[in-house]
């Protein structure tokens, strides 16, 4: 398929200073985000609230990060499942990963810091506290909109406010060597209720269309690309789908990119909007941490499964 019928990721101004609730424009924005989710289960938000500076420091204080040894990066652990280092697998040999919970709250920022450089590093803490807080207001206004374009009163959104659980992960993925696979990650869909996809300048992710089409995320310092995870797919009761995706290393310089995940800490609960006769309810409530233990060990077993296996009714 030639690039001009390839079909295009929506694309949503989420710096129009016009862009308040109550307002047209707030309301057709809604519309378009509930759209492109349902449709691709993303869009590409334009947030120019993430000033270019703060851009290039995060993925310069990002590189620094990774230059650690394997042995310091190591250990980043945590008790949360899928909330600690990623890396040294076999079978994806390019990827590696770490992660900061809560990274909103500046002593868990401060705290991670100090794990990495023991001496401390605080342009890596001020700057992956100031993207992550800038970060947290991108992902909390499209969740308001998205509960206002379904027309859900205020308490769903208020309960996410009282439940969700941030997490910002640095994610590399270095060349590959002579006849190694260029495979990044391979396809998959988030365990998260909303994941939010910052790129460097070095391109790599792709999502895939209900054709099953793979189309290119272009990088660029205001771009980021707003997936819906498996979670946002069982509390919209199967009516937004969730992004599949991959990553794939094409060129000779490393690629670094930034994640923020939101968790809901408490237990998921489809709005009783979302159920109806032509389309039933289909989920039971459940913990979102749980779904992560039980998705976690079925990939120990080498088995696949969906939040449909852990939950579905």
């Amino acid at each position: 398929m030639d690039s001009q019928s390839q079909p295009k990721i929506p694309v949503i101004d989420m710096s129009n200073e016009r862009l308040k609730p109550d307002t047209s424009v707030w309301q057709s924005a809604s519309k378009e985000i509930r759209n492109a989710f349902e449709e691709f289960g993303c869009f590409e938000a334009i947030y120019r609230k993430v000033p270019l500076e703060l851009h290039n420091y995060v993925f310069a204080t990002a590189a620094e990060l990774f230059d650690l040894s394997t042995e310091i990066k190591m250990k980043n652990k945590s008790s949360k499942t899928y909330f600690d280092y990623f890396g040294q697998y076999a079978s994806l040999p390019l990827y590696e990963s770490l992660a900061i919970d809560n990274p909103t709250s500046l002593e868990s920022t401060q705290s991670f810091t100090n794990l990495m450089w023991p001496s401390g590093n605080q342009h890596f803490c001020e700057s992956a506290h100031s993207y992550a807080q800038l970060g947290v207001e991108l992902e909390k206004m499209v969740i308001k909109m998205l509960c206002e374009s379904y027309g859900l009163d205020n308490k769903h959104y208020e309960a996410y406010i009282e439940s969700v659980n941030y997490l910002l992960r640095y994610f590399k993925y270095r060349t590959p060597e002579a006849n190694e696979s260029t495979v990044g990650l391979n396809p998959h869909t988030d365990k998260t209720l909303i994941s939010t996809i910052h790129q460097s300048h070095i391109k790599g992710l792709q999502i895939k269309t209900k054709d099953d089409e793979w189309i290119d995320v272009e990088p660029s310092p205001s771009s980021f690309l707003v997936m819906a995870g498996d979670v946002l797919m069982a509390w919209s009761n199967d009516r937004i789908r969730p992004c599949w995706h991959k990553v794939t290393m094409i060129g000779s310089e490393r690629r670094i990119s930034m994640g923020l995940f939101s968790f809901i800490s408490g237990t998921v609960n489809i709005p009783e909007e979302f159920a109806d006769d032509n389309r039933p309810l289909r989920y039971k409530p459940f913990s979102h941490f749980g779904y992560l233990r039980f998705n976690s060990e079925a990939e120990s077993k080498g088995l696949s499964c969906s939040i449909k296996d852990y939950c579905g009714i």
